[in-house]
């Protein structure tokens, strides 16, 4: 389903991903943990290539790209196969709920604006948002926002979902309502990528963990090995520290 090879990143002489090969199978859920700067975000954003990679391979099904050879035309496709959640919500401010998610699929899908109307509400209805269609970001909560965010990605029906830390700006009262909603898309069979500081959140969705640190993967495994039996000095240390902080 997703299969990077020898995945490397420079900005300039800055050597931010080093050699990075892992693959996701059709249906699994794998969260990447590890400490600020560990390239986790990045790594992310190279697979659709709002970051393109220096050199390496990504394949998403029947799409493999050479990041030293990428065209336009293999670029379009492979993004068209992915849908990210940022951490920042990237809602347009002045397009309502329920325009916000339809934009994806008049403009990159190229769907009539009627069955991209219906399209929208049905992922709406799912995300618990029916009662603020016609509501502009700044009338919502950040939890809502980042359920907007979340609609507007599952509306483009991709081959993978990308979630970059999507708690991670969100008070801490209204997280609860955002895990929830990604443990809902989570157990609808969803490919997903999921960078997360949410170490219980990471355990229960996953279908396997990613260790990072410094560009590269330290440790993978199920939540039971990664958690309960890390192999990794490196990964017992983060572990130890993250738990305390949560």
């Amino acid at each position: 389903m997703i299969k990077l090879e020898n995945i490397h990143k420079y900005y300039d002489s800055q050597h931010v991903l080093k050699g990075i090969d892992f693959s996701v199978n059709k249906g699994e859920v794998v969260s990447i943990l590890g400490p600020s700067g560990s390239g986790k975000s990045t790594l992310l954003r190279c697979i659709n290539f709002l970051e393109q990679p220096t050199r390496g391979i990504i394949e998403i099904s029947d799409k493999r790209v050479d990041a030293e050879s990428a065209s336009k035309a293999d670029i379009t496709a492979l993004r068209n196969s992915t849908a990210m959640v940022f951490q920042q919500y990237n809602l347009f401010k002045n397009f309502t709920v329920l325009q916000n998610v339809m934009i994806g699929l008049t403009s990159v899908k190229k769907i009539h604006k009627v069955e991209a109307k219906k399209i929208s509400m049905e992922i709406l209805e799912r995300v618990g948002l029916t009662n603020r269609l016609n509501h502009y970001p700044s009338q919502l909560s950040g939890g809502q926002q980042q359920r907007v965010g979340i609609a507007r990605a599952l509306a483009l029906k991709p081959e993978v979902l990308l979630f970059d830390e999507p708690t991670s700006s969100l008070d801490p009262e209204l997280v609860d309502e955002v895990l929830t909603t990604i443990k809902r898309v989570a157990n609808e069979g969803n490919t997903m990528l999921v960078v997360t500081h949410e170490l219980n959140f990471a355990r229960e969705i996953s279908d396997r963990v990613i260790f990072m640190e410094d560009g590269m993967i330290i440790e993978e495994g199920t939540p039971e090995q990664l958690f309960n039996r890390p192999k990794a000095e490196r990964t017992k240390q983060f572990l130890r520290k993250a738990i305390r902080t949560n």
